[in-house]
């Protein structure tokens, strides 16, 4: 590509990068406001102005010209890492944003530097593998980066290390040839058309990214409540159902816990709706410090919540219910009403039963518990002459009794 010329290079390569870089910015202004696209945006159309900046200028204009196509195609690599800082959910660094290009504005007032070669491919290199590297950072190496997600990163890292690579093969090249006064060295289309592909690259590689997080996040919404980020009722169905599949599968155990927290509508009507939110979302960390980590808690409605627990019989089922219980005694929220559950609890031996016979079974016993004075378990039993379900007491912490269940 050396014989191809520069200025018919730029001149083919202005409209794409203008119309690439409106395209992704005009997405990120027209959607969720997305910063990391309004970033990578700005970088391939401020890639594009200097471009068209250094083809408009008169050859008597020469100086002017390397000032702002450097200086442009430098603030663009800085763009590029600022937008993958911003999809981290971190800050843009101004300082650093714009000491790249002020630095070579600054170099480039000096005549001689402009006509060098040699000093123009280093002094371009040193900020633009400084941007590529942090950019790198964002992706590689900072724990905080990629989203949540190693994955996302695997192809901009790629072409950022690529890129960085063939920057540094340029800046050694050039160090190593003949000092000249030429204004353009023979191998400045190749890197100007590296440098296109780059920045387009990178710039659908930030779409894939944020798309892939973006339909992570409508996922995480369609499955989890949103004042207690817990599992949904959908979700219920959708993990629970798997999980009972596995657990008749493997001839497991598993205990379903229906939680239904006492006097909410009093909590409500006496202290107010923020107050009742409040205790929700109370009730959602008493259960996240309880459970294990392969249990499933969701919240299915209104107060009711939801512990599926594989592996665990029905005196497992029966402490974990008694420690949510101490649990939310010992909970700090401050309302009008003293916060207590009741809990009803079914055991499927083997995973035998689907998940709606164990939801209806444990619902009754926990009618059960209400029925029996409130803030206490109840363990539904399908042995008919037993008829009974023990019922672990309020207050004290003991059993309560006996109650008759539904068999």
């Amino acid at each position: 590509m050396g014989h191809l010329d520069a200025r018919t290079l730029l001149i083919a390569e202005i409209p794409i990068l203008l119309l690439v870089g409106g395209l992704i910015l005009a997405a990120a202004l027209l959607g969720r406001r997305e910063r990391t696209l309004g970033w990578t945006g700005a970088a391939l159309l401020l890639m594009g102005v200097g471009f068209l900046l250094g083809v408009a200028d008169p050859g008597s204009a020469w100086q002017q010209s390397v000032s702002r196509f450097g200086a442009l195609l430098i603030l663009a690599h800085a763009c590029v890492w600022t937008g993958l800082r911003a999809f981290s959910g971190k800050p843009p660094l101004w300082l650093w944003i714009v000491a790249g290009p002020l630095a070579w504005f600054a170099v480039c007032q000096w005549p001689g530097f402009v006509f060098s070669g040699v000093a123009r491919g280093i002094a371009y290199g040193l900020p633009t593998l400084a941007y590529t590297g942090a950019a790198l950072w964002e992706l590689g190496f900072d724990p905080r980066g990629k989203g949540g997600n190693t994955k996302l990163a695997i192809l901009p890292s790629g072409m950022l290390l690529l890129h960085g690579l063939l920057t540094v093969v340029r800046m050694v090249a050039v160090s190593l040839s003949e000092p000249g006064t030429g204004r353009l060295r023979t191998d400045f289309p190749m890197a100007v058309f590296e440098g296109m592909l780059f920045f387009i690259g990178v710039a659908f590689a930030v779409l894939m990214m944020v798309g892939a997080r973006s339909e992570r996040r409508y996922r995480h919404a369609a499955l989890h409540d949103a004042l207690t980020d817990l599992a949904n009722r959908r979700a219920l169905y959708e993990q629970g159902g798997d999980m009972l599949r596995d657990a008749r599968a493997q001839g497991r155990t598993v205990a379903l816990l229906m939680c239904d927290l006492d006097r909410f509508k009093r909590i409500n009507d006496d202290c107010g709706h923020e107050a009742g939110d409040r205790v929700l979302a109370a009730f959602a960390g008493v259960l996240r410090r309880v459970v294990r980590k392969g249990d499933l808690c969701a919240r299915i409605g209104g107060e009711e919540f939801v512990v599926l627990a594989p592996d665990m019989d029905a005196e497992g089922a029966l402490g974990l219910a008694e420690r949510i219980r101490e649990q939310l005694r010992q909970c700090d929220c401050q309302v009008c009403e003293p916060l207590s559950v009741s809990i009803g609890v079914v055991c499927a031996p083997r995973g035998d039963d689907d998940l709606g016979t164990l939801l209806a079974r444990a619902d009754r016993a926990m009618y059960r518990a209400k029925d029996a004075g409130r803030d206490r378990a109840c363990l539904w039993t399908e042995d008919p002459e037993a008829g009974v379900s023990a019922a672990v007491a309020g207050g004290g912490g003991g059993r309560a009794g006996q109650h008759p269940v539904d068999a």
